[in-house]
């Protein structure tokens, strides 16, 4: 329920990506009582890794989503150094990336930066928001479960068009212009395979290679990376456009236009598969501010990678503009429980 003045305040937060992660800990580490819902049964969104076994005592280790990250904001930098000094992320190459700066990964994976950010936050998992209610001075979130949470403010850090189909289905409407500008944000897909080999792949170091085919546009050994040193884990990333041409092909007939592409990368046999289909990998086009505030009918903030002056003139940078809208949010709302 809604906090009176000499109570803690609360906030629900939907989305349990690096946005969500780090407006959370913000919030939380200034007094106030965090929830984070999140639909997927891992935490951390694009911050991905996925285990497929292998043979009787091993597993494929893939990060699948985010491959690594960069940095150009010393607001960031600034986590990054703590992650650094906490033995979480290191750095992984210069060459990796179009704009020859450091390349940051998780020592162990992506994902384990996102369960380290989470570890002390209220976090539900497997947890789908399907309704969203001000009940004059508290937001109730309905989960397709039955559940119900509840909290003073209300932030979304999910893609945007997954967080206007909630509002809507809610019957929240939004001024027609703040609308408008949500529904011009629009994202790439990205279709993924993850291939586990019998052997070593013929990736070379550091494990990771842009490529400029029209179909293929990554792959990288996770063996090499250092975060599947049981397993010969390959992930691959299509581009944009061979994703938005084969988004509705079947499973088997992408995964084998895209292995034969990347055959000469491999140099092995195919032993297990899966492919990972992204609606929301990046964003295309952006909101042009670092968060979205609402005050009617209740505060209500949105935040996330989309939310940035300009798109990332390189993936990477991704990452680093989703941190930087979730302490723009975080920031900000310290300052309104502030002012009330």
């Amino acid at each position: 329920m809604k906090s009176t003045s000499n109570q803690q305040k609360s906030c629900l937060i939907i989305g349990g990506g690096i946005s969500g992660l780090i407006a959370g800990t913000m919030l939380q580490r200034h007094g106030i009582k965090v929830t984070i819902l999140d639909k997927g049964r891992g935490i951390g969104g694009r911050l991905a890794t996925r285990r497929i076994p292998y043979k009787s005592n091993g597993q494929g280790i893939f990060d699948y989503g985010a491959q690594f990250f960069t940095v150009s904001e010393p607001k960031f930098q600034q986590w990054v150094d703590q992650w650094l000094e906490q033995g979480l992320v290191r750095e992984w190459s210069k060459q990796l990336s179009n704009t020859e700066t450091t390349c940051y990964c998780g020592i162990e994976s992506n994902r384990s930066l996102a369960q380290h950010l989470a570890k002390d936050l209220n976090v539900h998992l497997q947890t789908r928001a399907t309704k969203i209610t001000w009940d004059a001075s508290y937001w109730t979130v309905e989960t397709e479960k039955g559940n119900s949470f509840h909290g003073d403010i209300l932030i979304m850090t999910s893609p945007i068009p997954q967080s206007l189909a909630l509002l809507e289905n809610s019957d929240i409407t939004l001024p027609p212009q703040i609308k408008s500008s949500l529904e011009q944000v629009t994202y790439y897909p990205c279709l993924t395979v993850l291939a586990l080999l019998d052997q070593l792949s013929l990736i070379p170091e550091p494990g990771g290679l842009r490529l400029k085919d029209p179909s293929l546009a990554w792959i990288a050994c996770n063996h090499k990376k250092g975060i599947s040193p049981q397993g010969f884990a390959v992930t691959l990333h299509s581009t944009p456009e061979f994703s938005e041409t084969h988004w509705n092909t079947e499973d088997s007939i992408v995964v084998e236009k895209l292995l034969e592409i990347a055959s000469s990368w491999l140099g092995s046999n195919v032993v297990e598969y899966q492919l990972h289909r992204w609606l929301y990998s990046h964003p295309k086009t952006v909101y042009g501010e670092l968060y979205l505030d609402l005050q009617q009918p209740g505060l209500l903030m949105m935040a996330g990678d989309a939310f940035s002056a300009i798109p990332a003139l390189d993936l990477s940078l991704n990452v680093e503009k989703a941190t930087l809208s979730a302490l723009a949010t975080a920031n900000y709302l310290l300052k309104q429980v502030e002012l009330n």
